[in-house]
């Protein structure tokens, strides 16, 4: 199992730091990094390295040049809050909420889009998603 969580650590900081290195291949990795969180909101719901792509997305998003462009903000409505919606967010959910908050942090006015998007996919019936989406509030 330490292994693994090395080879993880390892394959995470080497995509972080051609990321931050090739500036020509930064569309293509978000883009890649969409895809598969699309796949898990649309097709699988599961994906092993949610929690560490969405870690790496957290210091991509911190490094975001302001004003934010058009499809950083239409990331955030179509896949951030979405991802809040699948059954095992709570093995992500730090990582999630992180995200979410470096968006908040870096434009205040789109707390309001926040907050619509977490009461749209608010758990009804499961209490400790509901525990979760009231400590990211």
């Amino acid at each position: 199992s330490s292994g693994i969580n090395a080879e993880c650590d390892l394959l995470e900081t080497t995509l972080h730091r051609i990321y931050g290195k090739f500036l020509g291949l930064r569309a293509y990795i978000r883009k890649q990094i969409n895809n598969i969180f699309y796949q898990v909101l649309y097709e699988s719901e599961r994906h092993n390295g949610i929690a560490e792509l969405l870690e790496i997305l957290g210091s991509i998003i911190n490094g975001f040049a302001l004003p934010l462009k058009e499809e950083h903000k239409q990331f955030l409505q179509s896949v951030l809050l979405p991802l809040h919606k699948v059954k095992s967010m709570s093995v992500y959910h730090p990582q999630l909420a992180y995200c979410v908050v470096q968006f908040l942090e870096k434009d205040s006015t789109l707390t309001e889009v926040v907050i619509k998007g977490l009461l749209k996919f608010w758990p009804k019936t499961h209490s400790p998603k509901e525990v979760m989406f009231l400590n990211e509030l």
